[in-house]
């Protein structure tokens, strides 16, 4: 359900129906009990399902998976197995308790003489479970089985928890023979408990004793006549009240009528964060989402003399205690499920809305403390085991649509359980938590390795010890230090600051505070790093200190520390570090107050007779004294610089103290601080002092970070794509811009190219380098003029759009993410998948049940704190729900213009029903955000999204309406018409079977354009100039008609004033380009190669080369590597041959403009081939060719008029071919050699009788003077010149 369910839940289904598929009947028909934990038995018959081999597949993926997005198949492959099997227990009237792990618990709810019937039923419901679904074949190569467990008796059910949040439980010897019954079968085996045994018809069995386990393996049910299942299962429905007779739904808890009580009783039993998505309506399919969150595992066994009712008073209070905590520290606890021995928590950090940054430490923090209560407080506890993992994982709901749970999955959620036995009575953790926790080293110990079922490489694990006093000795510095082959960018203003403060003390005798404030990767520590370089360079004496988190925390800290570094004993051995102090202080302090230092430094001073008679608060004011006067005596031989990087983390004893210093010692302190965290009020009076300057630190321009990246990249130019890829994605963040070039090398998607090597290109596949040379250089070199100079370009395979983030950066957008309302995160999940900018009309589409007032609310709130930007910084948010203006300048046809067209024509598609009014364009405005909400979507989701966006965009590739509308390649669609029709299917069918609703629904209409689609960028103005690609053009009268008026209505001198401005580029960049990478998401190449052409062609029409290239290149990619031999040329992606020929005339077209000459002849001549017409290669072949032409010519006019279907076809050919022969005139009219010009003259003849090929005769130069209104440069050019060159 979670990745491609085959069904999805109904929209319109009540929240009461919503809450009860994610619950057990037993809890849906519950009688109201007192808020105690209170025991209620009844008899029954449980059925635990245990998946095997889904660790081991988990462990597969997790050490072949290079993103969360391959864990999708996981998911997929768990949910549609386990979706299933829940199906055909409720079939069979079981209530599925819960879904937890790679188990379900399965709950037949009976009167005493009852039981035996239904063990007979729940038995053959087993066996026909493991008849169908018992051995699941996944492509990995790892086989899913099922071990089955029954038992049946008394079972106990409980609830604990409180008012906000409570959980069931169900309890009792019954709960556990079920789960050792379970361990006790081996793969695709059913075993039952004793007790079940001796309750069941064992006549109508044939089992297995196992005497030594005391159970029973079923092998097969008896045929005994005259036994009818049939009838014995109608006789089992009447012990089944909540059983569901309808086909519509396979629960009656679904189909309850509105209940206020029972919904307030429901919404207890499930997550917060997963009623805020229910109350906001949102639809199942997109609750799911693929994030890395922080898992905490506690697992309580308890001693077997304590009785059950008082093992779950205990449970209560463990439940209520751990909620608490890992409520505080931004966690949630998930599910309580019982096992033999005791009951474990799952507690889960990180869950969709409820990342907060640091949730590592708090997960361990908070696990500590409850590893430290449930010692100390909870009785008859015999062992408490805490494990924590990261990682990514699938947080969804999986199951079948009647029964579902909202659970995670992933290889972190197995290695979390298997840590839990391996290192039993410890606060364990993986490797990855220790790391991103950035706790001291200090508070961990390392665990030897052990062995873990099913887990090849558990990884380092380490035991968490507890939060202990920091010890500042052999203590970090900067973090970073100065690289002097990456000089510091767009800081001049920031470092004049500094020099400012450093003359103010040297001239003026009095301390300067400079404090540099700015976001997380603004560069505020490579900019301490270049203070420290350049004030050691003056002769300056620094001391450099970088606080962290947990510094805060420790009074005085910062001050000791950095005391510490100035006294030199910070990295001195610990036997030498009291002599080492004793030379510092001597001739400074008073030999009897030595001993002062003795705790803050720890150190080992004779305690003197005047020390001991002074109380803590004197101790501390002389302590503070001696500070004053060794600072003093110090600045007097060397100015003093403090650097502190992270000062928001600094106690506030040590900010008052600064305070102090700052106005009595003319001493410099450079402190860089991050403006999200609030600061104390010591260190707010501080900022106040007017010797303290505030410094805000502004992101880098463009240019700079550009700069930045070819110096991370190694190169002197970077791609116009990589630009566009970095720009987005950093927003001036220099951290991010280095995070990204790294992770852009580490994933080898990057091909380097020496720069010096000038040489033509004779093959298209080498072009990538010539590319660059021909259209940038605005980045200048970043080393000496001797060394070799790079540049780089991106794979053609890459899409760059699809390129995951880092770890890192992921972390911190999704942190953004969640702090954002249901609602917010739900539009900006939304937009993600339309692209950096979007259109409004298109992201109401995207959302479900959205009207445009709501819409518009929730932009104005992102709008207002600058999540999103408008695209045109003019625009405003209008104030009613209607469409105004935008910068694209189009107008809809009116209702009754498409009224009327609908009854003449067929049916238009529900799409082109819309009223399409001019829309509003907005574009993300914090980095990452995008690239981040666009990956927690599941695959199967995703792929919907993006059909449904190439479906709403699919109607506007088109020109604007000032320029007429049409294809950008001229009757792009009338060319590939007919090899639409013969395929007989949409190019979009093959994903009509990944499982989504939504999926179905959009494929069934999408598909390329057709000739008889109408061009939704046509302007009221306009409709008296029809282009001469409208539909209703079907021959050459009719088009040489449309030229006639198009003349007559068109002169000169007016066109100067009356042309209207072209919208072309908006459409290329908010259409045409999105539209490529909507199609090359979802993985459909030939759509993608046709919009590829026309983006490549829109390009070269605005005089982008080099992106016309970039499209061009994307294009080849898809058709494959070309084969040396041509009789093997097999393209991966069919394709017509006029778009071939489309192809090979814009990639000799990109070829011309780069200066490649040859290769440019060699593809248009390609090209001209592929539309049947041969261009010859020596001077003979043109004579002959030339001959050839003018008796052609002569002939040509007595020849009958073609099939009038086949002539849009041939106006598309025709364009096509006068393009090549265009693109050949122009490069032969380079060279000046008689023999060029006669290939030129030969082309030019060419070029006419082409023309006259399909006017039949009819004056071709009525053409001329439209052709000088063409937006299309070359047509202008042979046009221009084509008198001249006709008769050679």
């Amino acid at each position: 359900m979670a990745t491609g369910e085959r069904t999805a839940v109904p929209s319109l289904w009540p929240v009461e129906a919503r809450l009860a598929a994610l619950l057990p009947d037993l809890l849906v028909f519950r009688k109201p009990r007192g808020p105690e934990p209170e025991l209620a038995t009844a008899q029954g018959v449980l059925l635990g399902v245990h998946v095997t081999g889904f660790t081991a597949l988990m462990d597969r993926f997790s050490l072949t998976c290079k993103s969360e997005h391959d864990m999708d198949k996981l998911a997929h492959i768990f949910s549609y197995y386990i979706s299933d099997i829940v199906e055909h227990v409720l079939c069979f009237g079981g209530d599925i308790l819960n879904i937890t792990g790679n188990v379900l618990l399965a709950l037949w709810t009976v009167k005493q003489n009852q039981l035996s019937d239904i063990i007979t039923l729940v038995a053959k419901c087993s066996l026909e479970i493991q008849e169908k679904f018992g051995i699941y074949h996944t492509k990995e190569g790892q086989d899913l089985q099922l071990k089955i467990g029954l038992s049946a008796g008394q079972i106990s059910q409980v609830i604990v928890g409180d008012e906000q949040r409570q959980y069931l439980l169900v309890v009792g010897q019954d709960v556990d023979d079920v789960q050792l019954a379970q361990r006790l079968a081996q793969a695709n085996e059913i075993v039952l408990s004793w007790n079940c045994w001796k309750l069941c018809e064992q006549y109508m069995f044939e089992v297995e004793i196992m005497r030594e386990d005391e159970a029973v393996k079923l092998r097969d049910m008896r045929i005994i006549d005259p036994f009818d299942f049939a009838e014995h299962f109608d006789k089992c429905l009447d012990y089944l009240p909540h059983y569901q007779t309808s086909a519509d739904t396979l629960r009656t808890a679904l189909d309850l009528d509105p209940d206020s009580a029972l919904e307030q009783t429901l919404r207890k039993h499930i997550m917060k964060n997963l009623l805020e998505k229910i109350d906001e309506g949102q639809p199942t399919e997109y609750v799911s989402e693929f994030r890395t969150v922080t898992m905490v595992l506690v697992s309580l066994e308890f001693h077997k003399s304590a009785w059950v009712l008082h093992l779950c008073h205990l449970i209560q209070e463990a439940a209520l205690y751990i909620s608490t905590v890992i409520e505080k520290g931004g966690g949630q606890l998930s599910q309580i499920f019982m096992f033999e021995k005791g009951c474990m928590f799952l507690c889960v950090f990180g869950l969709p809305g409820d990342k907060k940054p640091d949730e590592s430490a708090h997960a361990l923090e908070s696990s500590f403390s409850i590893f430290s209560f449930c010692w100390e407080k909870l009785a008859e506890t015999k062992l408490v085991s805490i494990s924590i993992t990261n990682g990514p994982v699938f947080c969804g709901v999986i199951g079948a649509v009647a029964r579902h749970e909202y659970t995670v999955i992933g290889p972190k959620v197995s290695l979390v359980a298997r840590m839990i036995t391996a290192y039993p009575g410890l606060v364990s953790c993986d490797e990855v938590t220790y790391l991103r926790s950035m706790l001291p080293a200090y508070n961990f110990k390392k665990l030897p390795e052990k062995m873990m079922k099913n887990i090849s490489n558990p990884g380092k694990m380490y035991e968490y010890l507890g939060h202990r006093r920091c010890i500042m000795f052999g203590k970090r510095h900067l973090a970073r230090e100065r690289n002097k082959n990456h000089p510091l960018l767009d800081r001049e203003k920031e470092l004049e600051a500094f020099r400012m403060a450093q003359q103010g003390c040297l001239h003026q005798k009095k301390g300067h505070a400079v404090l540099y404030e700015g976001g997380k990767g603004y560069g505020k520590s490579q900019l301490l790093a270049e203070i420290n370089f350049l004030a050691q360079k003056e002769g300056h004496r620094v001391l450099p200190l970088k606080l962290k988190e947990t510094d805060f925390k420790q009074c005085f800290y910062a001050i000791q520390t950095l005391m510490a570094i100035f006294f030199e004993i910070d990295t001195c051995p610990a036997y030498y570090r009291q002599e080492c102090l004793h030379k510092q202080l001597c001739g400074m302090v008073e030999e009897p107050l030595h001993c002062l230092f003795n705790d803050l430094f720890f150190v080992k001073f004779p305690l003197s007779f005047k020390v001991s008679h002074m109380d803590d608060l004197t101790r501390q004011k002389k302590v503070k004294a001696c500070f004053f006067q060794v600072l003093q005596e110090a600045v007097r031989e060397t100015p003093l610089i403090f650097l502190i990087d992270e000062a928001q983390y600094m106690d506030a004893a040590s900010w008052e103290f600064l305070e102090t210093l700052l106005s009595s010692v003319p001493i410099i302190m450079v402190m860089t601080l991050t403006p999200t965290i609030t600061l104390c009020d010591c260190a707010q009076h501080f900022l106040q002092n007017s010797q303290a300057v505030l410094v805000p630190i502004l992101k880098l321009a463009a240019t700079s970070l550009l700069r930045m990246a070819c110096w991370e990249l190694g190169v002197v130019s970077i791609p116009q794509e990589l630009q566009i890829y970095l720009l987005h994605r950093c927003f001036g963040n220099p951290l991010y811009c280095e995070v990204l070039c790294q992770d852009l090398l580490s994933k080898d998607i990057l091909v380097f190219h020496d720069l010096q090597k000038e040489e033509e290109n004779s093959k298209w596949e080498t072009l990538s380098a010539n590319a660059m040379k021909s259209t940038m250089y605005s980045i200048p070199p970043a080393g000496s003029e001797d060394q070799e100079l790079y540049i780089c370009t991106v794979k053609d395979d890459v899409n760059l759009d699809t390129v995951l983030l880092p770890p890192l950066l992921k972390e911190i957008a999704v942190n953004q993410l969640d702090q954002l309302s249901p609602e917010e995160q739900l539009l900006v999940k939304c937009a993600a998948v339309i692209g950096h900018s979007f259109q409004i009309d298109l992201l109401q589409h995207l959302l479900p049940g959205w009207d445009k007032n709501k819409l518009l609310q929730v932009l104005k709130v992102l709008v207002d704190i600058h999540v999103f930007l408008w695209f045109n910084k003019s625009q405003e948010l209008p104030a009613e729900s209607i469409l105004v203006p935008s910068s694209i300048k189009i107008i809809e046809q009116t209702k009754e213009e498409k009224k009327k067209k609908s009854d003449a024509d067929s049916p238009l598609s529900p799409q082109e029903e819309l009223s399409l009014s001019q829309t509003e364009v907005l574009e993300f405005g914090v980095p990452l955000l995008r690239e981040a909400a666009w990956e927690l979507w599941p695959r199967a989701q995703q792929i919907a999204l993006h059909l449904e966006c190439a479906c709403f965009l699919r109607d506007l590739a088109c020109r604007c309406g000032n320029c007429h509308g049409g294809d950008f390649v001229p009757f792009h669609r009338f060319a590939i018409c007919s090899t639409k029709s013969c395929s007989g299917t949409s190019r979009f069918c093959s994903y009509k079977d990944t499982g989504s609703v939504l999926t179905q629904v959009i494929t069934d209409r999408l598909q390329l354009p057709s000739p008889q689609d109408s061009f939704q960028f046509q302007t009221k103005e306009c409709r008296s100039q029809e282009a001469f690609t409208r539909e209703h053009c079907r021959t050459e009268e009719e088009f040489l008609d449309q030229v006639n008026r198009k003349l007559a209505h068109t002169s000169p001198e007016k066109d100067v004033l009356t042309t209207k401005p072209c919208h072309c580029e908006e459409i290329l960049k908010l259409v045409l380009s999105p539209l490529t990478r909507h199609c090359l998401v979802i993985g459909e190449a030939t759509c993608a190669f046709y919009y590829l052409l026309e983006t490549a062609a829109a390009s070269l029409d605005l005089s982008d080369n080099y992106m016309a290239f970039f499209y061009l290149r994307k294009a080849s990619s898809l058709l494959g590597q070309p084969s040396a031999f041509s009789f093997l040329k097999k393209h991966k992606v069919k394709i017509c041959q006029f778009e071939e020929a489309t192809f090979c005339c814009l990639r000799s077209e990109v070829c011309f403009n780069m200066g490649q000459i040859t290769l440019a002849k060699k593809l248009a001549r390609q090209g001209l081939q592929l539309l049947k017409r041969s261009f010859p290669w020596t001077w003979f072949g043109v004579l002959l060719q030339t001959f050839l032409e003018k008796y052609w010519r002569s002939c040509s006019l007595s020849r009958s008029p073609g099939n009038p279907s086949e002539n849009k076809k041939k106006l598309a050919v025709l364009q096509q071919r006068v393009r090549c022969l265009s693109l050949l005139w122009q490069l032969y009219n380079l060279e000046t050699t008689t023999s060029s010009r006669r290939f030129a003259g030969l082309a030019t003849l060419m070029q006419k009788n082409s023309a006259e090929e399909l006017a039949s005769g009819a004056p071709v130069f009525k053409l001329v003077r439209y052709a000088n209104t063409s937006r299309n440069q070359l047509w202008r050019l042979w046009f221009s010149q084509f008198s001249s060159d006709l008769h050679f």
